[in-house]
């Protein structure tokens, strides 16, 4: 598209265009425009999932700490079932 501009610079005297060129140039500058909107989404994207990586570690490593001081002691707290012989309960 620059290149069919280029060559029109020259000579700028009585530019036109005929409806056939304008319709080619309205399609080409819509698939630009849903090009650049499609490339924007996907920066943001990105963008937000880095930034959603820095708040997700400090959220383990805030929750983590608060479990670990909720949770008892693991040693001698463990059950042990009798699958044996025996009473039953």
């Amino acid at each position: 598209m620059l290149n069919d501009f280029a060559s029109v610079k020259d000579s700028a005297d009585g530019i036109s265009m005929d409806q056939d060129q304008v319709i080619i140039l309205v399609k080409k500058l819509t698939a630009l425009q849903a090009l650049a909107t499609n490339l924007e989404i996907e920066v943001r994207c990105h963008r937000d999932n880095e930034a959603g990586r820095g708040a997700r570690t400090f959220l383990e490593e805030e929750s983590t700490g608060h479990l670990a001081d909720m949770l008892p002691e693991v040693e001698g707290n463990v059950v042990r079932p009798t699958f044996g012989k025996g009473d039953r309960a």
